[in-house]
């Protein structure tokens, strides 16, 4: 079968992850694969090794709110979609910088459904199915960045659609980034 993507839940067990995660990338190396970790310490530990093999695409903890999984396939698709929505259409990007996985995880999903309440409040005003379709596909795109060089670069790649920045750390004042409250 054909996959758009893999999320993996790691579980406090004999079974090495790892070597779970590199046989997938192996197989399939341009799958967009997601880590799941039941703590803190095992997802740090986990994104210090994917971030040396470049097997694990992000790394998330699973603390049993569904909300993170609806979250995690519209950030692929908004990474998929980005180039095309921002440049035939002017589609606008918030970038998400984050440094732990306890921020991203509790962070993301109320961020996914404040921008789709907020798009489905647009198309109750009386919108035909079709402009309905246009105004969810036209929400903001959640750019996920894992370190400063890649919200740097996301930034300068998207700098005329960036609706905002979102970071839980400060950046020094100067330069392009120098929104530290995550408002442009």
């Amino acid at each position: 079968k054909q996959f758009d993507m893999v999320i993996v839940i790691s579980h406090h067990t004999e079974v090495d992850i790892m070597a779970v995660v590199r046989d997938i990338k192996k197989k399939f190396p341009d799958l967009p694969l997601v880590l799941l970790c039941q703590s803190v310490m095992q997802a740090r530990t986990c994104r210090l090794e994917g971030d040396r093999s470049s097997d694990i695409d992000r790394t998330f903890l699973w603390i049993g709110n569904t909300d993170i999984l609806l979250a995690l396939i519209k950030g692929a698709e908004d990474r998929l979609n980005v180039a095309h929505d921002t440049r035939s259409a002017g589609i606008r990007a918030i970038i998400f910088d984050r440094h732990s996985p306890e921020y991203m995880t509790s962070l993301l999903p109320i961020l996914y459904k404040e921008l789709v309440s907020q798009t489905q409040a647009v198309m109750e005003e009386g919108l035909n199915e079709e402009h309905r379709l246009l105004a969810m596909r036209a929400r903001p795109k959640i750019l996920l960045a894992e370190n400063y060089e890649e919200a740097v670069a996301l930034y300068q790649q998207y700098e005329p659609y960036v609706l905002g920045v979102i970071t839980d750390v400060l950046y020094p004042k100067a330069g392009r980034l120098d929104d530290q409250s995550g408002i442009k």
